[in-house]
């Protein structure tokens, strides 16, 4: 090794235990679906519901369109969805209630579909590595 290779020319020795390997299983390694739909269900149920209910109708809406993308996300992905779902309501709640407090309704709005999509890829980890029975909890790591 050089002081001109790159990262990717060689390997650490300790890349092992910093990174090491979560037992997740390759099937379950996925794209992040269900959080592209929660966000782009969240966004578009709060728009309608606002059109329809105002701004109750907007947190109405976007809960729910958060939970369908996260769902119809996952389903596409071909695996459960109760995970996904669950993650995308409480990150959703979590992201409009933050949201809502630096911004008002816009941020309500825009936090609560950014919380909907992390929320819904953190609920899918969790429940696929529940299924596998390991779960690697920050605990676990080395770092």
């Amino acid at each position: 090794m050089s002081h001109d290779d790159t990262l990717n020319d060689h390997t650490h020795p300790h890349d092992d235990t910093l990174m090491p390997d979560n037992g997740t299983a390759g099937e379950n390694q996925e794209g992040g679906n269900e959080a592209l739909g929660a966000g782009a269900g969240a966004l578009g149920g709060a728009a309608v519901g606002m059109a329809v209910g105002g701004p109750v109708g907007a947190d109405v809406g976007g809960a729910i369109g958060a939970v369908g993308g996260a769902v119809a996300g996952e389903a596409a992905e071909g695996d459960d969805e109760a995970g996904a779902g669950t993650g995308a309501v409480g990150g959703g709640v979590a992201g409009a209630v933050i949201g809502g407090a630096i911004a008002g309704p816009p941020g309500a709005v825009v936090g609560g579909a950014v919380g909907a999509a992390g929320g819904a890829g953190a609920g899918d980890q969790l429940e696929e590595e529940t299924e596998e029975g390991d779960p690697v909890v920050a605990t676990d790591r080395p770092y």
